[in-house]
């Protein structure tokens, strides 16, 4: 605990809270101790309002859309789970079988945020949160993604669009998947990403550009 805690740059008065933060549903029902989903829940809330009190500020003429397309962006949990794999949180996680999905990264993120909110307040929560997303904050107008997918689906439909795995590769905490996309059962497009969506919007990317 007191290794995360430097990491993170936050001591618990309470540490039952950081382990509660830590501990996966899998670790809960093979020990019967609370997991880290209510506090996921609630630092899902505040990730939301700090990121969004953020982008308030620091775009004034944005309005509504382009400012939840932007929030969308950040708080979602291709980056959260980056996050968690590049400082190495996942390590800490305490889990009963199976291996660690990408949700769960993102979870940590969150249900750690909740548990600093609950120890020390809105204030060091809030540090917690700006520390790990202010570069992307301060970028977020470039960093928010057309959604191709939605776009693909519009333009076809009533047709069949389905995507398949082809393949996965690399280690379990930071695995690559490759997906391809079909149409009426005909391939149309194949492209790799660091989750299954992230490689389906590219494939519905190249789909779309296709004449």
């Amino acid at each position: 605990m007191n290794e995360l805690e430097r990491l993170i740059s936050y001591t618990f008065k309470d540490k039952s809270l950081l382990e509660m933060a830590l501990t996966h549903s899998s670790y809960s029902h093979k020990y019967g101790e609370e997991d880290y989903q209510r506090l996921e829940y609630l630092g899902d809330s505040i990730l939301d309002f700090v990121v969004a009190d953020e982008l308030y500020k620091k775009y004034p003429h944005a309005d509504e859309g382009v400012l939840t397309k932007m929030r969308g962006a950040i708080v979602s949990m291709e980056p959260l789970s980056q996050v968690v794999k590049e400082k190495g949180y996942y390590k800490f996680l305490r889990i009963g079988y199976g291996t660690i999905s990408q949700k769960a990264y993102s979870d940590i993120f969150e249900s750690i945020c909740g548990a600093i909110y609950l120890d020390g307040g809105i204030e060091p929560a809030r540090q917690y949160v700006l520390s790990h997303l202010n570069k992307m904050i301060d970028n977020a107008k470039n960093i928010y993604h057309i959604d191709y997918k939605s776009m693909l689906l519009e333009k076809f439909a009533g047709r069949k669009v389905e995507f398949k795995e082809l393949s996965k590769s690399g280690p379990e905490h930071n695995p690559t998947f490759e997906e391809g996309l079909y149409i009426d059962d005909k391939f149309v497009s194949k492209a790799k990403g660091d989750s299954k969506k992230h490689a389906q919007q590219k494939c519905a990317q190249i789909a779309l550009s296709k004449k």
